[in-house]
């Protein structure tokens, strides 16, 4: 397993552990707006991570990687090999207690947190025909001050060659069908589109 991956002066990729969590849901949480800041739009700060985040690093850690710039959790690459697995895992070990947590809640909920609550209820399993072609999939976050330095061409590189190292036949992302930028980026790595609506786009990479 790669100990440590030199990134540039005092930032390093590693593998992430749980105590990495609360740095990484707070990435999640600055990063939700369309890669921007979105703290300001929620009350429920941690639900964000709890669902794009939290599965990963507790359920399928061999593929979770921290980026880490001056000692402070900045960004996160994470991937599943077998998604079909990884869900069925989550259905019984995962969602029920973190649905369960947010089922009766008090406190004032924003229209996002609304949102969340729903995407959160809606987990479960992905169509059976993006996974037979696409069987792994991934997730990447970078907060806004540490964008545009390369940092995500790597982490994404890497998690690549590893989840291929293990065996993997092609891999699948969902991403906000209003990031251009991200589309551009994805692109340029090799990745199709393989769905779009007019919210969200998968794409795909066949190794």
């Amino acid at each position: 397993m790669m100990m440590e991956l030199q990134l540039g002066k005092d930032v390093t990729l590693r593998p992430s552990n749980p105590n990495d969590l609360p740095g990484l849901l707070k990435v999640c949480l600055e990063t939700a707006n369309g890669g921007k800041g979105a703290t300001h739009l929620h009350n429920l700060h941690d639900l964000v991570g709890e669902i794009y985040v939290a599965p990963y690093v507790l359920h399928e850690p061999n593929f979770a990687f921290t980026l880490e710039a001056n000692e402070k959790v900045v960004g996160y690459v994470l991937g599943v090999l077998d998604t079909g697995s990884f869900e069925s895992k989550l259905d019984t070990q995962y969602w029920p207690a973190t649905k369960a947590k947010y089922a009766s809640l008090t406190q004032d909920l924003t229209p996002k947190d609304v949102s969340l609550i729903e995407e959160l209820n809606r987990q479960g399993f992905s169509p059976e025909g993006l996974i037979s072609k696409y069987p792994s999939h991934l997730h990447i976050d970078i907060i806004e001050s540490h964008q545009g330095f390369g940092y995500g061409k790597t982490m994404i590189l890497h998690l690549l060659k590893a989840l291929q190292d293990s065996g993997s036949s092609g891999v699948h992302l969902h991403m906000s069908a209003a990031n251009d930028r991200a589309n551009g980026f994805y692109k340029k790595l090799g990745f199709v589109e393989v769905e779009a609506n007019k919210n969200e786009i998968i794409m795909g990479l066949v190794f």
